[in-house]
C-alpha cells in the first residue's frame, strides 16, 4: 500500500467499518485462550485430559485471535484501496482480452468468471483482472469489446471495471439482455 501520502480520513473510514467484526472475533479468541490458560494453570500435573482440553482451548483461542488480525488487516487494505480508487481514480477505456472460468465448482458452489482486460494509462499499457459480478455478464460482451475502467493514478496497475457505466452503455447499444427477474430499464417507447 505504499502509494504515496496516506489519506487518513479514508483509512479511518475503512478501519471503522471493521472494528465491530474485529472486536467480536478478538474477544471470542481471548475468551477461548483465557479458559484454556485457566485450565492449564489450575490443572494437576497428573490430569492429562484437563491439560489436553486446556491446551486445545488455548490453541483455538490463539488461532481465532490471529485470524481476527490477519483478515481485518487484509480487508481494511482492500477497502482502503477501493476508497482511494473512488476518490483519486481516473476513468479510462480498456479492451476485453478474455473471460475464463476461475474455479471448478463442487456440489452447488457458484461458478466464478474472471475477466481479463488491457488498458493504456499515461502512455503505458497495463493488463488487469476482475471477477464478473454474476453469470448474466457472460453473454453481454465478447473479446475485443470496450470496457470502461477506473485506474488508481499513483498506481496505474490497479484498475477495476465500472460495472454500472458498462451496463448502461450495453443497454443503450441494445446488447444487454435482461435476465429473469431483472426489469428492463429502457423506456417503453424504445431508446
Amino acid at each position: 500500500m505504499a502509494i504515496g501520502p496516506l489519506s487518513w480520513p479514508l483509512l479511518l473510514q475503512s478501519v471503522r467499518r471493521h472494528l465491530a467484526f474485529f472486536f467480536i472475533l478478538f474477544s471470542l479468541g481471548l475468551s477461548f485462550a483465557a479458559v484454556g490458560g485457566g485450565m492449564l494453570w489450575f490443572a494437576d500435573s497428573g490430569d492429562g485430559g484437563v491439560m489436553f482440553g486446556g491446551g486445545l482451548f488455548a490453541l483455538i483461542g490463539i488461532g481465532i485471535i490471529i485470524t481476527a488480525v490477519v483478515t481485518n488487516f487484509s480487508s481494511i487494505g482492500y477497502y482502503y484501496e477501493r476508497a482511494l480508487l473512488r476518490k483519486y481514480g481516473a476513468n479510462v477505456d480498456g479492451e476485453v482480452l478474455a473471460v475464463t472460468q476461475y474455479n471448478e465448482p463442487e456440489n452447488e458452489e457458484e461458478v466464478l468468471w474472471l475477466l481479463r482486460f488491457r488498458y493504456a494509462y499515461v502512455g503505458r499499457c497495463h493488463e488487469g483482472e476482475a471477477f464478473l459480478p454474476d453469470e448474466k455478464w457472460l453473454s453481454q460482451f465478447g473479446v475485443g469489446d470496450w470496457v470502461p475502467l477506473r485506474v488508481l493514478k499513483p498506481r496505474p496497475k490497479y484498475a477495476e471495471p465500472r460495472w454500472r457505466k458498462w451496463k448502461k452503455q450495453l443497454q443503450r447499444a441494445g446488447r444487454w439482455q435482461a435476465g429473469p427477474g431483472e426489469a428492463d430499464s429502457r423506456p417503453a417507447g424504445g431508446g
